[in-house]
């Protein structure tokens, strides 16, 4: 199986969003899990990859600090992680897509990164997830490179 993996940089302006957001905990694991694996299975599922993709506890519990939770009546909504100068697993819940969700994590995130001075902000995304190019580039992104992933 082939597909095709893009960098995308953000090229747009500065971003300033007010959204309530919480670090990831330990407790979130399960529903996290949950959450995570539910969003990505139709892209893993095209790309011939297990379902089983989410992060192990213990690195969740090391990268707390930059793992983003929104939530609603102490359930999780979507995440998004921010890793230096990278925006990573964002997600939303399935019954809270379509409600601008991901569109407010993702400039959440972009002003994490622009507030820490980085100069280049970057994601990556799969051909596939055309979901989420299509967020990404109506949101101030533009694919910057693009590389011919084979899968065995």
């Amino acid at each position: 199986m082939r597909f095709l993996a893009y960098t995308l940089e953000y090229k747009g302006g500065p971003v300033s969003i007010d959204l309530k957001v919480r670090c990831y905990s330990e407790p979130d694991y399960k529903e996290y899990k949950h959450i995570y694996e539910e969003c990505f299975y139709e892209m893993r599922k095209a790309l011939g990859l297990p379902r089983e993709c989410c992060k192990s506890p213990e690195e969740l519990k090391k990268n707390k600090n930059n793992i983003y939770i929104i939530e609603e009546n102490n359930s999780i909504i979507g995440s998004v992680s921010v890793y230096g100068n990278e925006i990573d697993d964002l997600f939303v819940a399935k019954e809270h897509q379509k409600k601008r969700y991901g569109v407010k994590l993702l400039r959440f995130a972009v002003s994490v990164l622009q507030k820490e001075n980085t100069d280049r902000i970057i994601l990556h995304v799969a051909d596939v997830n055309k979901a989420a190019l299509s967020l990404y580039l109506k949101n101030g992104f533009t694919i910057s490179s693009t590389e011919e992933i084979m899968l065995p």
